[in-house]
């Protein structure tokens, strides 16, 4: 398995956090279902190979387009690769897709579409791309960014929600929604809309992510008996009930158990993710 992230050019770095390539097959992983958990961001996911397979709570399977956008998760998704593994990823920041689907993004939370459903000329710019690469992942993405220049519309970021979000980011969660709004001088009514507008989930539901990724990173860096209660406190929970339900509802199961061990899809979705091993970063 062959993973790797790059910086996205200046121009897009506004709202593009990291471009990425995968390169393996399904092989890789055998027959197991990969769980993915929210990261509080939105992508941009083209395959050159064979897509993956979406495994809902019920059982039921759907095949991912081909390219696609993946809006916010609000609880884990369950994936399967189904052979040839040739990806481009596109990880937006917490509010950037906005600026270049011009969509509002409540309307793609816990979604996986076509791009095609979203925007028809960015779907054939991106078709044009992949057309060119010949298949090369590397080529492809280099394709695929410079495509996504014509298509961004940077000025659409908004500067308030910007900053409402790297201060959530910043402090991990752990912030008073009231004192965020007042500090980027909105209504809290009116940070919650352009919230749901421009980043698909309250800041409320983004600040529980922060908090969330904050510790499953505290979880993946140590290993004494006691690292559940440790990491509730250390990471602002009321205490380790609260903490545990949190996890179950975000990750699926209850910290002591937690996926993310032997989940080779979901080591990139914690802020340790440049240091773990190679594995799929995302929601593919």
């Amino acid at each position: 398995m062959n993973y790797s992230e790059s910086a996205p050019p200046p121009a897009l770095a506004s709202i593009v956090r990291c471009v990425w390539t995968l390169d393996g097959h399904a092989d890789d992983f055998g027959e197991a279902i990969q769980p993915v958990l929210p990261d509080g961001c939105s992508e941009l996911v083209v395959h050159l190979g064979d897509a993956f397979e979406r495994i809902e709570p019920g059982g039921t399977v759907e095949r991912q387009p081909a390219a696609l956008i993946a809006g916010q998760l609000t609880s884990q998704l369950s994936l399967r690769a189904t052979g040839r593994i040739a990806v481009v990823g596109i990880r937006f920041h917490p509010d950037g897709a906005a600026a270049l689907l011009g969509v509002p993004q409540h309307d793609l939370t816990g979604l996986t579409v076509g791009i095609d459903d979203v925007s028809r000329p960015l779907f054939k710019s991106i078709g044009d791309a992949c057309d060119m690469a010949d298949g090369a992942t590397s080529k492809a993405a280099r394709s695929i960014v410079d495509r996504l220049l014509v298509h961004a519309r940077t000025a659409r970021v908004d500067e308030r929600i910007r900053r409402a979000v790297t201060i959530v980011e910043r402090h991990h969660g752990q912030v008073s929604i009231d004192r965020l709004a007042r500090h980027v001088g909105l209504t809290r009514r009116h940070l919650e809309r352009r919230f749901h507008a421009l980043v698909g989930i309250s800041p409320k539901r983004l600040a529980r992510i922060a908090r969330f990724q904050h510790a499953l990173q505290m979880l993946g860096a140590i290993d004494s008996a006691p690292r559940g209660a440790q990491t509730a406190a250390d990471c602002g929970y009321a205490d380790q009930a609260h903490f545990v339900r949190e996890f179950r509802e975000l990750a699926g199961c209850p910290p002591e158990a937690h996926l993310l061990r032997d989940a080779e899809l979901s080591g990139f979705f914690t802020s340790s993710r440049h240091a773990a091993a190679a594995t799929i970063s995302s929601r593919i």
